[in-house]
């Protein structure tokens, strides 16, 4: 397969943002009010604990692992909002970087590996947390080119606790800029080794006919920046066995694991039959109609039958 090329550095060719006023026109809001929202950011969260919901009626129980979210709120978030929206949202990511991305799908990740020989794909722990301030104030300056005051005022509205914060709308895309930062020693050993490299948040993914040789470069990059890897995630998936990224069976055309149209028929059958309480009707069916979009990128002939089915339940369910 043809090796993914080495990001380019359209990054790096941004012009320098140097001037605060630059800065109150980018953003539509005076300096005054971005230097109080900046000074007063850390009293502006609410975090709170999420547990994954289950499945009404699961066969098993699995163990569900707490989520910390931690939360901005008010007009700190409403800040936040206008940073991704002028700032972050318009820049032109490389082709490797999908999670988050503007304009990138789960099905951009899974093409760049389609027909691999072999594929690995590595997690790296506690992504968000580990990502301190400095790192994110390096992304402001040396990639995006801010002044170090603007990068400082930008960085304090943007971390939480000298960390990217859960559930903030800039820690997505700022955390696909810090990687960028730190992984040009695995791009380069991609490209050295016709390896395929994309990257979904904090899920790594690379194929080829030997992929598994650039695990220790990985290990090596992440750990000089301070992140770890799942050793339980760590998964290498060689020319017999089905090879699965970010929940899709790649074949010599991307597909939708088994098990996951079952349960969407699943969902749909305890719909039908009433298992489903009225309150949680409404997020349960639009997590149904998220399930069946996400199916019909991959194969849309299996997502019309299920989406005429779901239909037929709703009809049935919902109290008229």
């Amino acid at each position: 397969m043809r090796a993914l090329p080495v990001a380019s550095d359209s990054l790096r060719d941004r012009p320098p943002y140097y001037s605060l006023r630059a800065l109150e026109c980018c953003l539509g809001i005076a300096r005054d009010e971005l230097r109080a929202a900046a000074d007063s950011a850390g009293a502006r969260y609410r975090p709170f604990t999420q547990e994954k919901r289950l499945r009404p009626f699961p066969k098993i129980i699995p163990h569900r692992k707490a989520r910390n979210i931690d939360n901005p709120i008010g007009h700190v978030k409403w800040v936040q909002g206008r940073i991704h929206q002028r700032i972050l949202k318009p820049l032109f990511l490389p082709g490797y970087l999908c999670g988050g991305a503007s304009g990138k799908a789960v099905l951009d990740s899974v093409r760049l590996h389609l027909g691999a020989r072999t594929l690995v794909t590595i997690d790296i722990k506690a992504f968000f947390p580990t990502i301190d301030n400095c790192q994110v104030f390096r992304v402001w300056q040396d990639l995006l080119k801010f002044s170090p005051e603007i990068a400082g005022i930008l960085t304090r509205l943007t971390t939480f606790e000298r960390c990217l914060p859960q559930g903030a709308p800039t820690s997505t895309l700022l955390a696909n800029l810090v990687l960028h930062h730190i992984d040009g020693p695995i791009r380069e050993a991609c490209e050295k080794s016709r390896i395929n490299y994309s990257t979904w948040i904090d899920d790594l993914a690379f194929s080829g006919d030997s992929p598994q040789q650039i695990i220790p470069t990985v290990v090596r990059v992440l750990s000089s920046a301070g992140f770890g890897i799942s050793h339980r995630k760590l998964h290498i998936m060689g020319p017999g066995d089905r090879k699965v990224l970010i929940g899709t069976v790649l074949n010599r055309f991307p597909n939708v694991r088994r098990e996951y149209l079952s349960q969407v028929r699943s969902g749909i059958c305890k719909l039908r039959t009433g298992c489903v309480a009225e309150a949680e009707l409404r997020a349960y069916i639009c997590s149904l109609e998220g399930k069946i979009r996400y199916i019909a990128a991959l194969a849309p002939h299996k997502s019309q039958k299920l989406s005429a089915e779901l239909q037929k339940a709703v009809a049935l369910a919902v109290p008229h």
